[in-house]
């Protein structure tokens, strides 16, 4: 599938028409606009409309606003028209300068009440002593020290042992009254455990002080009290000035689309892409809106323009375009091949994977995934698809939480009381037979082996390369039509059927030598050499070098076997090797091997979604995109309002 058809429109139109032009065509929302290029046509950049400034500045305070009330609901707004726009910015300025205004009030009384709060702290101390502070500075023959100390319990310890000064210590606040003589004995003393001094100059009457600080902590909490109300009313505005700042942006964003259009004195132009099946509404839209005072042009794209991508798929396939977009968008003139994707990613995940038990969680954890986390909702959607493919492929491999089979008591049980019969095996376990009723099968992938050329090989992984050899060639059959669409049959043929040939001839040839076909390995050869020259002619010497990676990504493939392989191989040690010594012993012990089993399938599950994951991801992105995927296309970006997640809105 092809990504959707564009069509180039031009228009052009006089000035006084241009607001009316943007409001259709962000109704529309159908218009990816190429920016103009200064210079182009000899045409100026356009200007933006003239509310463009004020409205920014309005985001600007609605941020700072919502800054202090990050999370909320959002209010429906009906849309903005000139009338409402007014009154909304005249709202908005008002609410900021109370906001400001308000702010700054709260911090300052903040500030002002941690002041008062250490003033009466060491206050108290001083009220404490009943002391005249008076007569106290006045002394001539006390000194005394007030301030606070860090050293507190080793400064009291000292001061304890000098019968000479009084002291009051609470909490680190330490007032010290001592002889006139001792002043510089006791001033080094609290030197030495760090004394920070505490000026009395101001200080008169301490419980004079304290009830008139008392008074203004009262009228502080008033104050506040009266703030937190407004405080209170600007945070009830938040749901409306949110969805103010949404249509603020919006609204800029119309006003500063001139910037992408070129302008004469009286008119102006612009470029851009549209689907090409929304042309007709495009232009009956545009003309209805201006009044016929529009000229417009439609063109299909030409060889060297590049337009706008826009991938076109149906509901199974659109969750696998988040794979794509990981990788690279197509070109417009390629192939899409996310389609191929819905079919081979989750085919390749659920032949590594392959257990039944692990695809029912993976099912049900990846729905949880999709319903509780929006972002992840399409990666979510992808890997359900994957785990459903992996629930089909245990039902191949006759695989459940990594069990084959069960004892053939047990499947004596099922046969008597549920009539599911399972068939019997003996299986050979450290030398000895034991019988076990097998789980139904088409596939064991850990038993089963395939000769090939003499040698045993596991079936898996020889599955695993034939699957690489369709999947490789089918890439070259779409490179082929990449690029007979592009470059025509000779280019298509020389670039990519050359492939193609070349491993047909090798395949002709080594059949010959087998004794397989009944003519000379020439023949085969000769094809290959041809197929060769081809090449060489069509991508030179770097398809010459890469021809042995032919054979190596080929090869690659068996990994889809060998990761599966890894994953069995767990889940049998965490089954048989760790968890059934403790069932077999019983009792206590069960619930020992149940602990195991959790923690041991949950390690091999969480492998096992990243192993296929990557694996399978990395099988298309090197092995198969590299044979007809180019990319680089540009993202469809329509010039219309942004989808976002809200918060919850209100009326």
């Amino acid at each position: 599938m092809r990504p959707e058809r564009m069509v180039k429109l031009r228009l052009a139109a006089p000035k006084s028409r241009q607001s009316a032009v943007i409001d259709t065509l962000y109704d529309l929302g159908l218009y990816h606009v190429t920016p103009h290029v200064k210079g182009k046509y000899e045409l100026d950049l356009g200007n933006p409309l003239a509310d463009a400034e004020e409205l920014s500045s309005m985001i600007v305070k609605i941020s700072s606003v919502l800054s202090r009330f990050p999370d909320g609901k959002t209010k429906k707004l009906p849309p903005l028209n000139q009338k409402l726009l007014s009154a909304a910015k005249k709202g908005v300025t008002k609410l900021y300068a109370d906001f400001l205004q308000v702010e700054e009030g709260l911090q300052k009384i903040k500030a002002e009440k941690e002041t008062i709060d250490a003033r009466k702290k060491w206050l108290k101390v001083l009220s404490a002593a009943r002391i005249d502070i008076r007569q106290l500075k006045q002394s001539m023959t006390l000194c005394h020290f007030f301030g606070a100390v860090q050293k507190k319990m080793e400064c009291e310890a000292v001061l304890k042992e000098n019968d000479d000064v009084n002291y009051i210590l609470k909490d680190n606040i330490l007032l010290v009254i001592g002889k006139k003589a001792e002043e510089k004995a006791i001033a080094d003393l609290l030197n030495d455990h760090n004394f920070t001094a505490i000026s009395l100059e101001e200080v008169n009457d301490a419980e004079a002080e304290l009830t008139d600080l008392d008074l203004r902590s009262a009228k502080l909490i008033q104050q506040e009290n009266l703030l937190q109300q407004r405080w209170k009313k600007i945070e009830s505005e938040t749901p409306t000035i949110r969805a103010l700042e949404d249509q603020f942006k919006e609204e800029v964003k119309k006003q500063e689309l001139p910037l992408q259009f070129g302008t004469t004195t009286s008119s102006f132009i612009a470029e851009g892409w549209i689907p090409k099946r929304d042309q007709e509404r495009v232009q009956k839209a545009l003309e209805d809106s201006t009044k016929r005072s529009i000229f417009l042009e439609f063109s299909e794209p030409d060889k060297k323009e590049a337009p706008p991508v826009k991938l076109h798929n149906n509901m199974f396939a659109k969750p696998f375009e988040f794979l794509i977009e990981m990788f690279s968008l197509p070109s417009y003139k390629e192939f899409d091949p996310t389609m191929l994707l819905l079919l081979t990613f989750p085919f390749f995940f659920g032949f590594m994977l392959g257990d039944l038990g692990y695809g029912v969680v993976l099912l049900i954890a990846f729905y949880i995934l999709k319903k509780k986390v929006p972002a992840a909702a399409e990666a979510a959607k992808v890997l359900m698809f994957a785990a459903f493919v992996s629930m089909l492929f245990g039902l191949v491999y006759g695989e459940v939480f990594g069990f084959e089979h069960v004892s053939i008591e047990t499947g004596k049980s099922w046969c008597d009381s549920l009539s599911i019969c399972l068939p019997q095996h003996t299986l050979e376990v450290h030398g000895q037979e034991h019988l076990v009723a097998d789980f139904p099968r088409l596939l064991n992938r850990a038993h089963s082996h395939t000769n090939v050329f003499g040698f045993e090989i596991l079936t898996v992984l020889v599955i695993g390369a034939i699957i690489g050899f369709i999947h490789l060639n089918f890439g070259f059959i779409l490179g082929f039509l990449n690029e007979l669409k592009s470059h025509g049959f000779k280019h298509a043929l020389e670039a990519k059927l050359s492939w193609m040939i070349i491993e047909l001839g090798a395949i002709l040839a080594v059949m010959s030598v087998l004794g397989m076909l009944s003519f000379s390995y020439w023949i085969g050869t000769i094809i290959a050499i041809l197929g060769v020259v081809l090449l060489a002619k069509g991508e030179g010497i770097q398809g010459i070098v890469e021809l042995p990676a032919l054979i190596s990504q080929t090869l690659s493939y068996m990994r889809l076997g060998a990761v599966g392989l890894a994953s069995v191989g767990l889940a049998v040690v965490v089954n048989e090797n760790l968890a059934m010594p403790f069932i077999e012993r019983g009792g206590f012990y069960i619930i020992i091997a149940i602990i195991i089993m959790l923690f041991g399938h949950l390690i091999n599950l969480l492998l096992g979604v990243i192993g296929p994951f990557l694996h399978g991801i990395r099988l298309h992105y090197v092995e198969f995109f590299s044979k007809f995927f180019h990319g680089g296309g540009v993202e469809y970006r329509p010039f219309k309002k942004e989808q976002k997640n809200k918060p919850l809105e209100v009326q």
